[in-house]
């Protein structure tokens, strides 16, 4: 039966605000397609519709359309359609766009009308800007078949986007609908049975005022199924059934943000609401209330629905909760196998029995429904655990995928497919790519390590390793190592894929930069390494060593443009220095960035000073030990200078020429240098400290000073100074028979064990002899 409200409208097609008519078109003779092109210079509405000679307007196509026909139609027209043929189930009459097109209706009175007609599909046309009536009216209609395309109402417009009135046995799929917030986005209304929404975009605009009618889906009518589609906003509900609605199927729906409930079944009898997911609403996730009856709530997944965590649900009746069954719905509504996930177990107002706002403990305890609803946070929490045999549960998910097992996950379900998840999405993992990478810049090689890559539902089946200089390779091991031609910055990367083709990625930059050499820094402040803090829980360096051990090896890289960066080779990565001065230095990221690169000055004393390019400042290393170093100093000062010590230099031994005995800094350092031991300890071994200009400092293990040519080399070496000047400072000079000898830069004389190796170190003598050679140990 038609609605008297809306009968006699459809006769009349609307261009531009004006009333027109159409001259009887030719009738093209049996022409399986009619052509409609505005912007062909041949189009003609009382021409044939031939591709030759289109129409102008779609509705003169449509008013020479009749079954087996096909009306195509490409770009832009400000029209409301009327559709006045029908088809048969074998030959329907269809509309579409052209091949990889979108064509559009728009103006206020865009759209299409069907009225008392069958047979009809509507494909991949978009209204936009309909203000006067829906952009799809259909009244009175069966086997109306919509695909794609989409349906958008202006703006401050009161009218429902898509509106179905007696309408049987039709369809909407993969088509979007934008609504705006007084109306509907689509309304199945009481006359209107055997209707299935599937794969639909529903949105609406932010409303100033919540309206009660407002509803993304609005069904008022028997038998109508509501089928992985995705609703977003709404001030009364996203999806709403409303009373003398019976056996609605609502399932595998995702509803997000929005003012309104999620799901509200106001007084139908007979809902399946199944396998949805309802999130971050203000008021109710799901809420049964009214004289429902026999409705089933199994397998949603409902997420901080109430205003949890959001600030601007504004909606009367709140706050919401995730779960509401309310008046004459507590006789027999039955609520089972959700999971109501608010981050928090146990809180204690997420769902509502009967007026009352209570836990999920208290809920199952005043409703005896429930037994397996989860309130647990976490994203498996739904996982392998719904109930395969509620009504309207489909065997795919929203997006079509199958139902499947997760290996890693026990099977808490029941029914045919006990491990099927929760939620409108069937979750299959797929595997999670990790690795490490390991420079070496002695050789230019990576070493990626994906070992610990996670597989998904299925096991790794290989690994395929790409390395940013345009090679890559794939094997079934997940370790790998490649050596780099060209010294410069590259992104490594590793595609994890499992049996069952699904793959996943990660990678990360390197700077595979050119080696200068390995070093040591001696701050000048402490006379200590700087070395990984272990006292702090952060990757911060500081000076706490007393000597050259392997977590105080650096290589310095040049990293172009007259700076370098410090490869901490302990771990592995990069030294970087906080931009805002403020935080500690630390060791962080394979790739030299801007907070990687520094300045490297050698100062007059042969000490060495570090200045970061991002903050613009100097590397500093208080006295204390337990202080991290930081890019704040503003100038050179003792803090901010480091001895640089090469690593091959450190822990080094002088056997003498004179008696084949090991100098000792004696007595922990306290005796002058002397010649006397047969074997190697602390008190024997020294540092040989870069002073550039080919000058070295001699540093004692024995107490971590300067080995001194004291009183301008009048008096014995003694190990007794806290820096390196004129008296300290020596060149190496390597002789041709691979011993050394020790000239001090004070009095340019050499040092010589003297009465062959019976007194002190002093450096008294003007050539060298066998007293004057000494072979350095390792």
């Amino acid at each position: 039966m038609r609605n008297s409200s809306v009968a006699g409208l459809t006769a009349l097609a609307l261009t531009g605000g004006s009333l027109l008519t159409f001259a009887t078109p030719a009738r093209a003779a049996d022409a399986t397609v009619l052509y409609v092109r505005q912007t062909s210079t041949a189009c003609s509405d009382t021409g044939p519709g031939t591709a030759a000679q289109p129409f102008c307007s779609i509705s003169a196509a449509a008013a020479l359309a009749s079954a087996g026909q096909t009306v195509d139609v490409s770009g832009t027209y400000r029209e409301r359609v009327t559709i006045g043929a029908s088809g048969t189930p074998e030959a329907p009459i269809v509309f579409r766009s052209s091949a990889n097109t979108i064509a559009v209706l728009t103006g206020p009175t865009a759209g299409f009308t069907i009225d008392g007609q069958h047979d009809i599909t509507i494909r991949n046309l978009k209204v936009i800007g309909a203000t006067d009536l829906p952009a799809l009216d259909v009244r009175n209609a069966s086997d109306i078949t919509v695909e794609g395309g989409g349906f958008s109402m202006a703006d401050n417009t009161a009218i429902t986007a898509v509106r179905f009135s007696g309408v049987h046995r039709s369809s909407i799929t993969r088509s979007f609908v934008s609504a705006r917030p007084l109306a509907a986005g689509v309304l199945l209304d009481g006359t209107t049975s055997g209707v299935r929404l599937e794969s639909m975009s529903i949105t609406d605009a932010p409303a100033a005022t919540p309206v009660d009618q407002s509803a993304g889906i609005r069904i008022e009518g028997p038998d109508n199924t509501v089928v992985n589609n995705v609703v977003r906003g709404f001030t009364g509900a996203a999806i709403a059934v409303q009373p003398g609605a019976s056996g609605t199927t609502v399932v595998n729906n995702e509803i997000n943000g929005g003012a309104g409930h999620g799901i509200h079944n106001h007084g139908a009898s007979g809902t399946a609401i199944t396998n949805n997911t309802v999130r971050d609403r203000c008021l109710d996730g799901i809420r049964v209330d009214g004289d429902s009856t026999a409705v089933s709530v199994q397998n949603n997944l409902l997420v901080m629905n109430g205003p949890f965590g959001q600030t601007d649900c504004t909606s009367p009746g709140g706050p919401g909760v995730e779960i509401a069954v309310q008046d004459g719905a507590v006789t027999d509504t039955l609520v089972d196998y959700n999971n109501a996930n608010h981050y928090n177990p146990g809180s204690s107002t997420i769902y509502a029995w009967n007026g009352s706002r209570m836990s999920l403990a208290a809920f199952q305890a005043a409703s005896r429904q429930a037994t397996h609803d989860l309130d647990t946070p976490g994203p498996r929490a739904g996982y392998d655990s719904a109930n395969s045999a509620a009504p309207g549960f489909s065997m795919t998910d929203r997006v079509g995928t199958a139902r499947i097992d997760d290996p890693a996950v026990a099977n808490t379900g029941v029914g045919p497919l006990p491990y099927a998840d929760r939620g409108a999405l069937e979750t299959i993992r797929s595997p999670q790519a990790r690795m490490t990478v390991k420079l070496d810049l002695d050789t230019g090689t990576v070493t990626v390590d994906a070992s610990t890559s996670e597989p998904g539902v299925a096991p790794i089946a290989s690994y395929r390793f790409s390395f940013g200089d345009g090679t890559a390779a794939t094997q079934d091991t997940p370790v790998i190592t490649h050596r780099y031609t060209t010294r410069g910055d590259y992104t490594v990367s590793v595609d994890v894929a499992g049996t069952d083709g699904r793959m996943n990625s990660t990678g990360q930059m390197v700077s595979v930069l050119p080696r200068t050499g390995t070093i040591g820094l001696l701050t000048l402040s402490a006379l200590r390494y700087v070395a990984p803090m272990a006292a702090v829980p952060w990757p911060s360096l500081g000076a706490d060593r007393s000597t050259l051990d392997a977590g105080g090896q650096f290589d310095l890289v040049d990293a172009g443009g007259g700076q370098v960066a410090l490869f901490a080779r302990a771990s592995g990565q990069y030294v970087a220095a906080d931009a805002a001065g403020e935080a500690a230095v630390s060791y962080q990221g394979q790739a030299v960035l801007t907070n990687h690169r520094f300045t490297l000055t050698r100062n007059a004393d042969g000490t060495i000073s570090l200045r970061s390019q991002s903050s613009g400042r100097f590397v500093t290393a208080t006295p204390n030990a337990s202080t991290p170093l930081i890019a704040n100093g503003q100038s050179i000062g003792i803090e901010q200078k480091f001895y640089r010590v090469n690593v091959t230099d450190a822990g080094r031994s002088f056997k003498a020429g004179a008696n084949g005995k090991y100098v000792t800094a004696e007595n922990a350092g306290a005796k002058p240098l002397i010649a006397t031991r047969t074997a190697v300890g602390p008190w024997e071994r020294f540092d040989l400290v870069d002073l550039g200009n080919g000058q070295i400092g001699v540093f004692a293990h024995a107490n971590n000073r300067f080995v001194c040519a004291d009183n301008s080399g009048v008096n014995p070496l003694i190990a007794n100074r806290l820096s390196a000047g004129a008296w300290e400072k020596f060149t190496l000079v390597r002789n041709t028979d691979g011993t050394v000898s020790l000239k001090a830069a004070v009095n340019s004389r050499y040092v010589t064990a003297d009465s062959g190796g019976a007194k002190p170190l002093i450096a008294n003598r003007t050539a060298i002899g066998p007293w004057e050679k000494f072979t350095l140990g390792s």
